[in-house]
């Protein structure tokens, strides 16, 4: 009865551990994001194939962020383009 639980408490771990994991798409979008954010923007998430969604909360931060997300892409793979959102609020 033990090692039923001992496995099954093993394979519970080993299917948490890959379901946390990022794929190599969304590594590249988290660095990207990471060089090209800007104070009026906010990541929302990154999708399995790293497309970024992310929130701006003025039309000009947004441009600045898309540009520099694109001009990333140029110079390693292509990623997704990023999706936009506004903020509660924003214009």
């Amino acid at each position: 009865m033990w090692k039923t639980t001992i496995a099954v408490t093993g394979l519970t771990v080993a299917l948490g551990a890959c379901a946390t994991a990022n794929t190599p798409q969304q590594e590249l979008a988290y660095e990207r994001w990471a060089k090209c954010t800007s104070p009026y923007t906010q990541i929302e998430g990154v999708g399995v194939d790293g497309r970024i969604t992310f929130q701006a909360t003025n039309a000009s931060s947004q441009q600045e962020v898309v540009q520099c997300l694109a001009d990333a892409g140029r110079n390693g793979p292509p990623l997704p383009e990023p999706r936009v959102v506004r903020p509660v609020g924003g214009q």
